[in-house]
């Protein structure tokens, strides 16, 4: 199966705008509203906006929602862990569908999303500080298998909001983030 590579323009993926590498007339573009000073318990809403004639998708950070075409769905009827001790989280909007996510420190902090039958749809590559190489941004790769606009949009917003939750929780540990530093610096 072939993927679109989108790469993004800051590594601040919840203000930023990603655009495929072969065709820079698609694009989708993430914006974020904060009150106050900028800090986790500020932030309100991150819009994702793609072609014009679409609307945003929203992830409502103080109520705990996502919302996709006019459909708000609150995140605990969206995602569920089975495990204690697993990274991996499911996720679902349509009625049939689960989605595997998981994800993988060991290969270059990457969140992979498996469909229900085990095929993967997608991929997210978080921004990587080195210290002696170049730094990296962040890329994301969607199966050109998803072809419901709906379905690609709450794609993204889960590898959104599942790498924000990560960064805050290596934030709130720091430790956590020792670990996670010297990981970057291979």
């Amino acid at each position: 199966m072939s993927f679109t590579t989108f790469a993004f323009n800051s590594p601040t993926i919840l203000n930023s705008t990603f655009t495929p590498d072969d065709d820079d007339d698609v694009e989708y573009t993430t914006s974020t509203t904060v009150n106050g000073v900028k800090k986790r318990s500020s932030r309100q809403i991150t819009y994702l906006q793609g072609a014009p004639e679409t609307a945003n998708s929203v992830i409502d950070w103080k109520r705990n929602t996502f919302e996709i075409s006019g459909m708000k769905r609150h995140m605990s009827d969206l995602r569920t862990k089975r495990s204690t001790f697993s990274s991996t989280r499911y996720w679902t909007w349509f009625d049939a569908e689960e989605y595997k996510v998981k994800y993988e420190a060991e290969l270059d902090k990457t969140w992979t999303v498996f469909s229900y039958d085990g095929s993967v749809l997608a991929t997210f590559t978080a921004a990587v500080q080195r210290l002696f190489n170049s730094n990296s941004m962040p890329v994301l790769s969607l199966s050109e298998g998803i072809v419901d606009e709906d379905e690609r949009r709450f794609i993204i917003l889960v590898l959104l909001y599942s790498e924000t939750k990560r960064l805050e929780s290596l934030r709130e540990r720091p430790l956590a983030v020792f670990g996670d530093f010297l990981g970057n610096l291979s």
